[in-house]
């Protein structure tokens, strides 16, 4: 409650400043996708950290489907990594005492 006596006031700033700052959260997380191709993991903390916000913002219904959906495109963009062929050295190594 505030001086005054009324928790409405304090209930509108928070959720004014909230609004304020899901612009700011939804421009990190469009940064974030236009690094996916660096395979830069798209996170609820990795947006929050970007956008300046708290991760509590990034659950919030309005920015968390954004997140969702920008991991689902993710999952079908990343590939894994190609694993390198053993070389011949390592696959003809002498396991016997000198």
């Amino acid at each position: 409650m505030n001086r005054s006596g009324n928790p409405a006031i304090l209930a509108q700033a928070r959720r004014r400043a909230s609004l304020d700052k899901r612009p700011h959260t939804l421009s990190a997380l469009a940064a974030l996708a236009a690094l996916e191709h660096d395979r830069t993991r798209i996170t609820f903390t990795a947006v929050a950290l970007a956008a300046g916000v708290s991760t509590w913002l990034t659950y919030t219904p309005g920015v968390r489907e954004y997140i969702e959906a920008a991991q689902r495109r993710a999952s079908c963009w990343v590939s894994p990594r190609p694993r390198k062929p053993p070389s011949f050295g390592s696959a003809s190594t002498n396991y016997t005492r000198r």
